[in-house]
């Protein structure tokens, strides 16, 4: 299908009556490239992140928030319901927390006293400093009724968005059905869900898109770095640049997968990141190399004597290192 055109083009500068919809915001994630601090409660412009998503969903008829529930400043009398979920299994990624979404959704029509589903799901991720801005334009194009399962977001280089889009609600409950028919939803790329959907892709002004996943991106739109828990310096992320990294680092991962011959192998990058920068923090700059090389060999034994699975190893042993490396900063505090 041919792209609709940027807003202010073709039509698209006048406003267009919102369409009726329910809204999923994922909320949850581990905010590896954070240090774990929640990236819904950073503070862009004295609101944070997470109202910020809810705004921009004032018009829905329902809101479901997945992820751990989490303090929301005074919402008005006219708000939309809201309602939590959480993913099953925890941190099992976005498909199977956008579909604990949906079926909270459902569940929240019902309780409603039968209320019909709106027949859009806007799906946002609530990372977003301009998720106000951004979401607008989508709906608007989902006024214009276009041919398509999905009006599709996609940054200003053309990256796919599918936390910055809406959903036909019938065809999106289809698809995470066949997707957990076909083996669960559970660890699924979101590529999986967009395959069975028709598309009908939006460019976003620039800008519009950009999320929060890194404390040099956070600082670069303004937001403080926080005080609390999750700031800490032990759990902070080596300086470097990362902001046109992430598809260049995904492309290397896949081309060393093929290069070793580990085909199926899935490499959760954040994770990795941050555990670099742990040590990078925690150490010396070069204990990040070497930290995660230690990481992954011992992954690799664990997996290979057939002691867990390629993914619980290598959970294991991140989390081992982020514990011995968190173990050693409170040594170095205590004067030990």
């Amino acid at each position: 299908m041919e792209p609709l055109p940027p807003p202010g083009v073709g039509g698209l500068s006048t406003p267009q009556a919102v369409p009726a919809f329910d809204a999923v915001i994922l909320a949850g994630g581990r905010a590896s490239r954070l240090g774990g601090y929640p990236k819904p409660q950073l503070v862009y412009e004295g609101v944070t992140l997470l109202e910020r998503a809810l705004a921009a969903v004032g018009d829905a008829r329902r809101v479901v928030v997945v992820g751990p529930r989490q303090r929301v400043g005074s919402r008005a009398g006219t708000a939309p319901p809201l309602s939590w979920a959480r993913e099953s299994p925890r941190f099992a990624g976005p498909v199977a927390a956008l579909g604990a979404g949906v079926a909270a959704l459902t569940a929240s029509h019902e309780d409603g006293g039968g209320e019909e589903a709106a027949p859009w799901v806007a799906v946002l991720a609530a990372d977003l400093p301009l998720a106000d801005e951004a979401l607008a334009p989508l709906l608007e194009a989902c006024a214009r009724e276009p041919a398509a399962d999905v009006v599709l977001g996609e940054d200003d280089a053309g990256r796919q968005q599918p936390l910055l889009s809406v959903y036909r609600s019938g065809p999106l409950e289809q698809a995470l059905a066949a997707l957990a028919d076909g083996g669960g939803l559970a660890d699924r790329p979101l590529r999986d869900l967009i395959a069975r959907l028709s598309v009908q892709p939006l460019r976003l002004t620039p800008g519009l898109a950009d999320d929060v996943d890194t404390w040099s991106s956070a600082e670069r739109w303004g937001i403080r770095r926080p005080d609390g828990p999750g700031a800490q310096s032990e759990f902070e992320e080596p300086e470097m640049p990362e902001t046109d990294n992430d598809e260049i680092l995904r492309a290397w991962c896949a081309e060393l997968v093929e290069a070793f011959e580990l085909d199926g192998l899935e490499v959760d990058i954040d994770a990795v990141l941050g555990l670099a920068g742990v040590a990078a923090h925690g150490v010396v700059r070069p204990a990040a190399p070497l930290t995660t090389f230690i990481a992954a060999y011992a992954a690799g034994f664990a997996a290979g004597s057939g002691q867990a699975g390629e993914k619980t190893a290598m959970e294991s042993a991140i989390d081992l290192a982020r514990k011995t490396l968190k173990s050693r900063a409170e040594r170095s505090g205590s004067g030990e």
